[in-house]
């Protein structure tokens, strides 16, 4: 099957699941699609571990404790809002652990291999876990349906306008970013443009939903579709490093988990505080 066929039945297939899912099942907070959060986060760390940073050294087994995160995030805000801050303060813990553990475990290699290993360990603590956080909070928000079905278009698109103008405008200013030297000008712009004008309209059109203003809006379509694209260039870079494609083969078409949510993880803290600050809630 051709890439683009395959992207175009991946894309087509993903955004309205993830939206029936969103739209049907919105009970406890989007509790489905919580368990899809988590489902990703879990099957992306072990891509991490495993098949990223691994080919660069060791990564210890509690590298696994970030998927706890969004977890507690949910918990949180759902049972316990009074505690504002628990996720930051578990966070705080757990790495605060992977440093305890390392005085111990690095012994094993009388302590050469202790940075690189602490280092690997927390980077597949945040990424994806604690992004994921982000998607979780979104689970709360005053209509939240509208805003996770939306946040994912956004990225959906960024990701697809960039492509179809890569293809029909790129073809002479390839290479801008060395890490992703397929990737065109033209493709950037369309798939950062075209976001930030949906983002331009929407509060015109929903506006009982998106109640800000039109260039809050712009805002917002911008700077999620700027760090949809950082999102997949940095998920080129980690690998790169690594010396492999993909980061998986669970998903046609797009390779691993990580290779298909690596937008959605970054963009999500950007929409996420962006619509808080604007909504002022």
């Amino acid at each position: 099957m051709r890439s683009i066929a395959k992207r175009l039945l991946t894309a087509t297939i993903a955004l309205p699941f993830l939206a029936l899912i969103v739209i049907l099942l919105p009970y406890c907070n989007h509790f489905a699609f919580f368990l899809v959060i988590i489902f990703a986060d879990i099957v992306g760390t072990i891509e991490m571990k495993n098949n990223i940073l691994e080919k660069k050294g060791e990564v210890p087994f509690y590298s696994y404790l970030g998927i706890c995160l969004p977890i507690i995030q949910y918990i949180q805000i759902y049972k316990i809002p009074e505690i504002e801050n628990l996720v930051f303060y578990s966070l705080s813990v757990v790495i605060g652990l992977v440093f305890a553990i390392e005085v111990f475990y690095g012994a094993k290699d009388n302590f050469t291999g202790s940075i690189g290993r602490i280092g690997r360990t927390i980077l597949c603590i945040i990424y994806p876990s604690f992004l994921a956080v982000f998607l979780t909070k979104l689970c709360f928000l005053e209509n939240a349906s509208w805003h996770i079905v939306y946040f994912l278009a956004l990225v959906f698109g960024a990701d697809t306008f960039a492509y179809f103008f890569g293809m029909a405008f790129g073809k002479n200013n390839k290479g801008f970013v060395k890490v992703s030297p397929n990737k065109s000008i033209a493709g950037y712009c369309g798939g950062i443009l075209v976001p930030a004008i949906i983002g331009t309209i929407v509060p015109v059109l929903f506006g009982g939903v998106f109640s800000y203003s039109s260039f809050n809006g712009f805002l917002i379509g911008l700077s999620t579709a700027i760090f949809a694209c950082i999102g997949d260039l940095i998920e080129s870079c980690f690998k790169r490093a690594s010396g492999i494609k993909d980061s998986g083969f669970i998903i046609p078409g797009r390779g691993g988990m990580l290779d298909s949510i690596d937008s959605i993880l970054i963009a999500a803290p950007f929409y996420y505080l962006l619509t808080e600050f604007f909504l002022g809630v």
